[in-house]
């Protein structure tokens, strides 16, 4: 399972204290400060190795501006919309209609520790909607964040269940692979001029539809009213087309970050923005204080 900011963190934190502590014991048994400078030294490159992992996180989510759907081109986009199904489905603990969930389940051993029993994630494709369109999202290789974790203690048994949720708002950082995409004005534009074409040949159902003086002709103004309905009609047609078009966002074939998130990315920024700023300040701290150990030991 890959390594995600969610363990990540706390486990680096831990890591970093476990050092310090152990050399502090370390140097107290011996009675000089030798081992101290040494696992400072290296609780800094783990705080560093935790500030790399969430600062370049924290990038990725920033530099990539949220697009819709019918606008968002081919390659690395950034969505926002609703979650759907495309088939039913429900989490194995709270029973609820969802799109994803992870499930961990722990058992006690002989010793009354928790041992993980079983892991199960699900892998269903399931649909993006926003107000210009729908795309599939392929969840696999994802760093998936749930808004809220689930988590039951039952016969011996510990359940943590992570559940993406059916029609609730989700966040998408991915490739987005569309074989169709919003036309410029230049090509809306052309393709009026191509329905005015159709309707000129037609004459007498033109006349019909835009003769609103019934003089026979076509003067200037309703010619102007011709073209703002061919307009309409050429954008009704393009939006249609857009959002019966089945694009699909998913893992980068690069290593670029890949993210679902029930978690707005303002909330999401905001949680890489922290950990990249405790991780730096401890990479300081552990730096300074390996000097100051290390000069105390001369």
């Amino acid at each position: 399972m890959r390594l995600r900011s969610y363990y990540l963190n706390p486990l680096a934190l831990c890591v970093c204290l476990g050092l310090v502590l152990a050399g502090v014991y370390l140097d107290y048994q011996d009675g000089q400060a030798h081992q101290l400078p040494m696992l400072l030294g290296v609780s800094a490159l783990v705080a560093i190795f935790a500030w790399v992992f969430n600062y370049k996180r924290l990038l990725a989510i920033s530099e990539v501006p949220i697009s819709t759907i019918a606008s968002a081109a081919q390659g690395y986009v950034e969505l926002y919309g609703k979650s759907r199904q495309r088939l039913p489905m429900r989490s194995p603990i709270q029973g609820v209609a969802c799109v994803w969930y992870r499930l961990w389940v722990y058992t006690r051993d002989s010793n009354h520790m928790w041992r993980l029993q079983d892991y199960q994630v699900s892998e269903q494709v399931f649909e993006l909607h926003d107000a210009t369109g729908v795309c599939l999202v392929d969840p696999k290789g994802a760093d998936i964040y749930a808004a809220k974790r689930h988590e039951v203690i039952q016969n011996e048994h510990r359940y943590i269940e992570d559940v993406l949720f059916a029609d609730k708002s989700i966040y998408v950082l991915g490739d987005l692979d569309a074989s169709t995409q919003a036309h410029t004005e230049a090509e809306i534009n052309r393709e009026v001029g191509k329905l005015l074409t159709q309707w000129k040949q037609s004459k007498s159902r033109l006349l019909q539809r835009f003769d609103l003086n019934r003089d026979g002709e076509i003067d200037m103004q309703e010619w102007e009213h011709a073209r703002e309905q061919a307009y309409s009609d050429i954008k009704r047609q393009q939006s249609q087309l857009l959002k019966s078009e089945q694009h699909l966002i998913a893992k980068p074939q690069s290593k670029r970050l890949f993210v679902i998130s029930g978690i707005t990315p303002q909330a999401l920024r905001q949680r890489y923005r922290y950990w990249a700023i405790v991780h730096f300040t401890i990479f300081s701290i552990a730096v300074l204080f390996s000097f100051i150990a290390s000069y105390l030991a001369l």
